[in-house]
């Protein structure tokens, strides 16, 4: 075994920690002992109104099923509930930030956070929705039905991690496709992402309360903005909140070189390392371009080492262990899979041709975003606010505590190392923003937020102590937990799409699957379909398979859309010829109710009904389908 050193577990000196809850001098040891007791009795009791909430908003939440297409999951779900989490929430997080407690009471309140966090992400589960995810997700669902039935292999996919794990979830649960990627999606990996986000900030600050601060930062799901990163199925949102176990992975890995409290030990070290790099490649079939990030990341970590090395070798964090053979490793496995695939060729193209013709930066996006937001009554800097709030907060806690980091660099290594991996990234971020790919370089900004929660938090840390030492231990903690208790909710009101941020939300009903289901059985083969805003293109790949659905079905009208102009007119046999037109209770309310017909307006929805040459030829609660005879054109 090879000697511990006198240096001690690699932690972030944040100040000594100096406790104010002991009683005065001369005060017997027994009333010592009483207060104690009743300051248990007081946890144990709020523990139980926390978990009698929780149970009441489940409860609440699963006895109001969505009966019908839902505009907003937060309108729709009970009060009581949100109520009931609210309860649960503020119980859990005081007794978890109280320090003096047992490690039982803790990790109960810890778990009870936790619950809260998880209860919302999955409130679609809950509340019992056929599927949540209207576009890319049914597509994903699509694949994972081939997978399942044996006509695709994973190993076609570019990405097929959330297919297949969908499909083992499905079978050992005895659940349909569907509601095995709602596991997937909506349960085990926000899961991962609250437990190892405290855990990676436990290896970066010694102290009591530090746990539940990370677990109320990661609470936030501050990398989730609902413009690239969403709570639904889609494989580079899964990776970025699954990079958490990475990232602890990482850290736990280099803080174990340093002796005394090591995480994986100098025994396990070897352990530890294989871990890492399982962990790291598994990326890569999950999502290569977050692979690539992740590889970017852990490169800035490995550069900042061998700099010390050749430069400091006298410094703590030319002492740890070295992250190359990971960097290279993970590299390697992304280089001998995605260059496989086109779309990943296609993709490098088109960056390198943004960069050199500039047609439309990122910026050009936000001002085209921002006009439409403004025709509906909303503008940018609102929805920034509540979308990108508690994370600007993070942001600007964690700037502070690396610049700190900076300047106090021998007693602060693990914080710099993080802010080494940040940068190459960010010029990645810089990169794409400034090339012609949309909205993508918000992936890197949810990517990038992963490791800013968790160095956040250290700053929340940061200031609690100093808090707590000039106002005494009662005040810090109360003010940690009325500010945390602000910016945990701000991010879990922000979570899923709603009206609140001017988005429909994800839910897909059981009446539109199978109201497409039944039309497509049941169409008229050489017949194209139209629908507002595109075709059928996600229900088809759902209900026959993406693959087949894309390269050998050759559906009419895949993604077809009625125009604006034709639909405000009614105009279908001159413009469109024979055709069927497909609506949806989804499609009328977030056109007519969200979107206040900046589009497709009441009006043409009312002149569907009474359109010579339009026929309704099925329907169901949520779905109808016209048939437009194409022999009525003039």
């Amino acid at each position: 075994m090879r000697p511990r050193t006198a240096r001690g577990p690699v932690v972030v000196d944040i100040g000594a920690y100096a406790p104010h809850n002991y009683l005065p001098v001369g005060q017997s040891h027994s009333n010592r002992l009483i207060m104690s007791e009743l300051r248990a009795r007081w946890s144990k009791a709020g523990l139980l109104v926390g978990y009698s909430a929780l149970a009441l908003a489940v409860v609440a939440a699963r006895r109001a099923p969505a009966a019908s297409y839902e505009l907003s999951l937060y309108d729709a779900t009970p009060t009581v509930t949100w109520l009931a989490l609210g309860v649960a929430l503020v119980a859990g997080a005081a007794v978890a930030l109280t320090r003096d407690r047992t490690r039982y009471l803790h990790v109960v309140a810890l778990a009870l956070v936790g619950a809260v966090a998880i209860a919302v992400y999955a409130m679609p589960v809950i509340r019992g929705y056929a599927f949540y995810g209207a576009g890319d997700s049914l597509s994903h669902v699509g694949w994972a039905r081939e997978i399942a039935g044996d006509t695709l292999e994973p190993t076609a996919l570019l990405y097929p991690g959330i297919h297949t794990l969908t499909v083992i979830v499905a079978r050992v649960a005895d659940v349909p496709l569907a509601l095995g990627n709602l596991y997937v999606v909506l349960v085990a990996v926000p899961l991962v992402f609250l437990l190892f986000v405290p855990a990676t900030l436990r290896l970066l600050v010694d102290r009591p309360g530090a746990p539940a601060v990370g677990l109320l930062a990661a609470a936030t799901f501050a990398p989730i903005n609902n413009i690239a990163v969403h709570p639904i199925a889609h494989p580079a949102s899964q990776t970025i909140l699954l990079f958490a176990f990475v990232l602890y992975l990482a850290v736990a890995y280099v803080a174990g070189v340093f002796g005394g409290r090591s995480y994986f030990g100098t025994k396990r070290s070897l352990g530890g390392g294989i871990l890492l790099a399982l962990a790291g490649s598994a990326l890569v079939f999950l999502h290569p371009q977050q692979a690539l990030n992740a590889v970017a990341f852990l490169g800035g970590m490995t550069a900042l080492q061998l700099g010390a090395r050749r430069w400091r070798p006298a410094h703590p964090i030319a002492a740890t262990r070295s992250l190359l053979p990971h960097t290279v490793l993970v590299l390697a496995v992304f280089f001998l899979w995605a260059p496989r695939f086109d779309r990943v060729r296609g993709a490098v193209v088109v960056t390198f041709e943004g960069l050199l013709g500039g047609s439309a930066t990122g910026a050009a996006v936000v001002s085209s975003k921002s006009t439409s937001l403004t025709s509906v009554g909303g503008s940018l800097l609102e929805v920034f606010l509540k979308l990108f709030g508690a994370a600007t907060v993070l942001s600007l806690l964690a700037a502070i505590v690396f610049l700190v980091a900076i300047r106090r660099h021998r007693r602060r290594p693990l914080v710099l190392l993080l802010a080494a991996g940040l940068v190459p990234v960010t010029g990645v971020f810089l990169v794409v923003f400034a090339a012609s790919m949309g909205d993508m370089y918000f992936r890197y900004h949810g990517f990038l937020m992963v490791p800013v929660t968790v160095v956040g938090a250290v700053g929340l840390v940061t200031i609690w102590d100093r808090l707590a030492r000039v106002g005494g231990e009662r005040a810090g903690i109360a003010i940690a937990l009325a500010a945390l208790l602000v910016l945990a909710p701000s991010g879990l009101v922000a979570l899923h799409a709603s009206p609140y941020v001017y988005q429909p939300t994800q839910h897909v009903t059981a009446a539109q699957l199978d109201g497409h289901g039944g039309a497509f059985e049941h169409r008229a083969p050489t017949v194209e379909f139209a629908g507002i805003r595109g075709g059928p293109a996600r229900y088809v790949d759902y209900h026959y398979g993406t693959e087949q659905a894309r390269e050998e079905l050759a559906f009419p009208g895949y993604e077809s859309g009625i125009p604006p102009s034709v639909f405000a007119a009614g105009n279908y046999t001159d413009a469109l010829g024979e055709r069927y037109l497909v609506t949806t209770e989804a499609s009328h309310r977030q056109e007519v109710e969200l979107y206040d017909g900046f589009r497709y307006g009441e009006r043409g929805f009312e002149t569907l009904e009474r359109t010579p040459g339009v026929d309704r030829v099925r329907a169901n609660d949520g779905f109808r389908l016209y048939y437009v005879d194409g022999g009525e054109a003039s």
